[in-house]
């Protein structure tokens, strides 16, 4: 290691394969233009030739501070990689990347593994067709990535899964980045359609009516029923049963609470509600999806 680079890898046991989501290696390089990449020598299982390029055992977020380069992959093919941008690399995923000779770079990366990021992506969160994110407030993002560095190299005894925190921190700015609506001006109707729509979502779990509803956006019940059709193709009552639909089924898939308490806890009125409105809308009761998903 040298004055320009700093990485280390660390260890992984029972704690943070338990945990969810954890962190494996972590460090920075600053390649100067017109020098060999990469400089240093890693395990063999990180170890990297762009020429060849590689398969990964585990997810990496790649912090691109100066420079330009070039990214490859199967799914992807060849992009740009520029400054202010994160590349997520993907595990068993074929890919490749360098610098632009002319200009070298400066990136910071972390590693990290578990069954959190696994889940988000098989829920098509994050997607190897989509890799690289351009950040928007690139201060902070590289403050994470120092602050983690940095952790590492103050503390080299802590724990893998202490830095969770930090690599969420980071997914979500990423995260943010995905789909961004262009800007445009608001009317009144979508307006009113999303502040409708944000109060189904914070008080289904409560006793909420479409005169309810209606009444606290200051607009009649028929005009509402017409925007939310024409908005998001659904009738005001199909909404607030998607909404505790969705609830539902994270805590038949993640808890062992019971069919009555969860219906309750979403907003039905009896878990007999629920049973149906799940018949009508996922073919299937809550106990049989719970008995698929769990």
């Amino acid at each position: 290691m040298n004055k320009s680079s700093f990485y280390t890898y660390l260890p992984v046991g029972e704690r943070e394969l338990d945990w969810g989501l954890y962190m494996t290696t972590c460090g920075y390089h600053e390649i100067p233009p017109r020098v060999v990449f990469p400089k240093e020598d890693h395990p063999s299982v990180y170890q990297f030739d762009p020429a060849i390029g590689r398969i990964l055992p585990e997810y990496q977020l790649i912090w691109f501070v100066q420079g330009q380069g070039t990214f490859i992959s199967e799914p992807t093919g060849t992009i740009p990689l520029k400054p202010g941008s994160v590349l997520l690399l993907f595990p068993d995923v074929w890919h490749s990347y360098r610098p632009d000779p002319t200009t070298g770079w400066t990136d910071y990366w972390v590693g990290f593994n578990g069954s959190y990021i696994f889940e988000m992506c098989r829920r098509g969160n994050f997607s190897p067709s989509v890799p690289v994110f351009p950040i928007k407030n690139p201060i902070q993002i590289t403050g994470l990535f120092e602050e983690i560095v940095e952790n590492v190299r103050s503390n080299p005894g802590t724990r893998a899964f202490h830095y969770s925190a930090d690599i969420l921190k980071i997914l979500t700015h990423c995260a943010a980045n995905l789909d961004q609506p262009k800007s445009h001006e608001v009317s009144g109707k979508e307006q009113i359609f999303q502040e409708a729509l944000r109060l189904i979502w914070g008080w289904s779990y409560r006793t909420l009516t479409i005169d309810i509803l209606a009444e606290s956006v200051h607009i009649n019940r028929r005009t509402l029923e017409r925007y939310f059709r024409e908005m998001n193709g659904r009738s005001i009552l199909e909404e607030i049963h998607h909404c505790r639909v969705v609830r539902a089924q994270r805590l038949l898939e993640n808890t062992r609470l019971p069919i009555g308490r969860i219906a309750l806890m979403v907003g039905f009125s009896s878990p007999d509600q629920m049973r149906r409105v799940f018949r009508e809308t996922q073919h299937s009761s809550p106990e049989h999806y719970r008995r698929i998903h769990q």
